[in-house]
């Protein structure tokens, strides 16, 4: 489901002392949208078969994702959110006090027709948005696997041990100017999640009219005879794909068959 693209782009460098003389090139990595995928379902039901099971699954495959190819979650959506109505807060409070101040019937007009914070909560599970939550240990999730009767969770189980073996090397955004729009893929809730879709073409209009944004995952240049560097950059793909391979399998995993019955 998972689609990487790689793009390669040569140039000429100058004859300044200060820069290598010869053929550079600039090699840059993404992903294309998958759609829209819905993973509540599997995440309750492996919440309900054991308490933190579910959050710990999709912490998992939040953290790998932005190591990998980003996908927009649940928690990501409510940060869009917060960029585009509510001035950066939590909730809308101080976006109804700016436009609205004292105006009881004026503030009620507006929450009406906007996003608000309950509509996250009535969504969304408050595990599935909050960030800072005790999750299971390893140890513990093998034996969860090892002792579940139903296979689909055995096996989501031990995709996401997977991915913490790969532990691949986190991306630096640092350098990065802008908002990051390149996501590979939306995970809504379910099939009944309106807001997920409506917060997100907000953000995106309000992203591209700005014009401050980036849409690849990373980029590196490297000397067209610097073969130590690019021999270097293909053993970083190398983790890189894997890890996006463990990632693609856990989505699947998640958003494929029927998951609302245990």
């Amino acid at each position: 489901m998972l689609r990487p693209y790689f793009g390669m782009h040569l140039r000429e460098t100058g004859n300044d002392a200060s820069q290598a003389v010869g053929p550079t090139c600039r090699i840059e990595w993404g992903g294309e949208s998958f759609g829209v995928r819905c993973v509540g379902p599997a995440l309750e039901c492996l919440e309900r078969h054991r308490p933190r099971l579910g959050r710990t699954v999709l912490r998992a495959l939040e953290r790998y994702a932005f190591r990998t190819l980003p996908i927009y979650t649940p928690a990501v959506v409510m940060e869009c959110a917060s960029d585009v109505y509510w001035y950066g807060e939590c909730d809308e409070e101080m976006a109804l006090e700016e436009a609205c101040g004292d105006d009881a019937e004026e503030r009620k007009s507006m929450r009406d027709s906007m996003v608000t914070r309950a509509m996250f909560d009535s969504t969304f599970p408050c595990w599935a948005l909050e960030g800072r939550t005790r999750l299971l240990g390893r140890r513990t999730l093998l034996q969860i696997a090892e002792s579940a009767s139903d296979r689909r969770i055995a096996s989501v189980i031990e995709s996401v041990l997977g991915l913490l073996a790969m532990n691949p090397p986190g991306y630096d955004w640092a350098f990065r100017e802008g908002r990051f729009v390149g996501y590979s893929g939306v995970l809504a809730w379910g099939r009944e999640d309106e807001l997920t879709c409506r917060v997100l073409d907000d953000y995106e209009q309000m992203v591209s009219e700005s014009g401050d944004y980036f849409e690849t995952c990373g980029e590196v240049p490297i000397g067209v005879e610097d073969h130590e560097a690019l021999t270097g950059w293909f053993e970083y793909m190398r983790s890189w794909c894997r890890a996006t391979h463990g990632l693609d399998t856990l989505i699947w995993q998640l958003s494929e068959g029927d998951w609302s019955v245990k």
